[in-house]
């Protein structure tokens, strides 16, 4: 491990330091820029699993699509115009296997010039499961992680192994398509004001400050999202502030275990 993280280093990639057995970082302020590894030194120190920063990479940020439902997910980009399978299996693809069914993970840099920009999770409507991921960063542009090769998977015990034809030494820059897709996904849907009338049905739009966010984005970000009951006390809570709330809510989510990886 510590070879390998010292090449992943030297490659310019920023790391995480993620203890054994586990998929997420377990410290405070893992995720900000000042805590993330990038020189070999402290690389040759990990002895636990690892994970790459994507927002802190160096010359250019990375991103990865994490795709956590193939078949639904192959149907969501296509009404986009995007052929998964041919991202898949492209000749400089560079993909994360974690062995699990139905689970891809493909790396790629962002373009130049292009500051880290926030994830995108594309749950199911019905089920609320998720589909896949487009993951970079957070909403106040802090760094989200993908647990790197040769960790050890928590669950299966086996290793997580770099796929796809082409090697990560040489991660590809996200295709233009796709990255048109994440950043149209990212634009806030039209709402729709009340009308003036007495018997109108539609909701009324709840518009908060900059400042309000704020503290609302720091108070939930100063703890984790592990436990599921807190979990879903604070997204009901956070239900009654509309496309915000769950916008704080999402971002928030990101900071469980269970979202930092397969």
């Amino acid at each position: 491990m510590t070879d390998t993280a010292i090449d992943y280093v030297t490659a310019g990639w920023a790391l995480i330091n993620i203890p054994k057995g586990k998929k997420g970082p377990a410290t405070t302020g893992w995720n900000e820029e000042a805590n993330a590894i990038t020189d070999p030194e402290r690389a040759g120190q990990l002895n636990g699993n690892i994970g790459i920063a994507h927002a802190y990479c160096s010359p250019l940020p990375t991103m990865a699509l994490d795709i956590d439902d193939l078949p639904k997910a192959r149907a969501f980009l296509s009404d986009y115009g995007i052929d998964l399978d041919s991202l898949l299996d492209a000749d400089d693809a560079v993909q994360i296997a974690s062995g699990k069914k139905d689970s891809r993970k493909l790396l790629f840099r962002l373009p130049e010039g292009t500051s880290p920009i926030p994830t995108k999770q594309i749950t199911d409507p019905e089920t609320g499961q998720m589909i896949l991921e487009f993951r970079c960063a957070t909403a106040n542009g802090l760094t989200v992680q993908d647990v790197l090769p040769p960790s050890l998977h928590p669950e299966t015990g086996k290793p997580y192994q770099w796929a796809g034809k082409g090697t990560w030494r040489t991660i590809p820059t996200i295709p233009a398509a796709l990255l048109t897709v994440w950043q149209s996904l990212l634009k806030p849907a039209p709402t729709q004001q009340r009308g003036g009338g007495a018997n109108a049905d539609d909701s009324s739009v709840i518009t908060l400050s900059p400042e309000t966010i704020q503290h609302l984005r720091s108070a939930l970000l100063s703890m984790r999202a592990d436990d599921y009951k807190l979990w879903i006390d604070c997204g009901m809570a956070l239900k009654t502030l509309g496309e915000v709330g769950r916008g704080l809510w999402l971002q928030w989510s990101l900071t469980s275990e269970k979202s930092q990886d397969d």
